[in-house]
């Protein structure tokens, strides 16, 4: 009897179930149409690797992004300031910097972070600095 039900209800890999199949294909209808049927498959797909548990944690977190990728296909260009601010590491977005020190053109001393290329210049031009001595 279970090789007919195959892997429903067991708990195992298999087969998508009805509902979540259901799920990702109707979160695939608002994208555009010339991105629709690429990502209803890849929905799907994704599918058969999850127990039935991970495949309705998966349709709902599917169901619930379906706009935000439509925004995406429709404008990739347009960048929230939020996502604009995610491009940045994450140790920079905490502001802990990695510096590099560099000589600029006219000599001046100054540091750039290696990660986000923010650059600071250092009150002292030349020599060390204030602690040093």
């Amino acid at each position: 009897m279970t090789a007919l039900m195959g892997s429903r209800g067991t708990g195992q890999e298999g087969q998508p179930t009805w509902w979540a199949s259901l799920a990702v294909r109707s979160a695939s209808l608002p994208l555009p149409a010339e991105h629709r049927y690429r990502y209803r498959q890849e929905f799907l797909a994704e599918l058969y690797a999850m127990t039935p548990a991970e495949q309705r944690h998966h349709a709902t977190g599917v169901l619930s992004r379906a706009w935000t990728l439509r925004g995406a296909l429709t404008d990739p260009a347009r960048l929230t300031p939020k996502e604009a601010a995610m491009v940045k590491p994450w140790r920079c977005r905490l502001r802990l910097h990695r510096w590099q020190f560099l000589r600029g053109a006219e000599g001046q001393v100054y540091r750039e972070c290696r990660g986000c290329g923010k650059q600071r210049i250092d009150v002292y031009k030349e020599g060390p600095g204030p602690m040093w001595g």
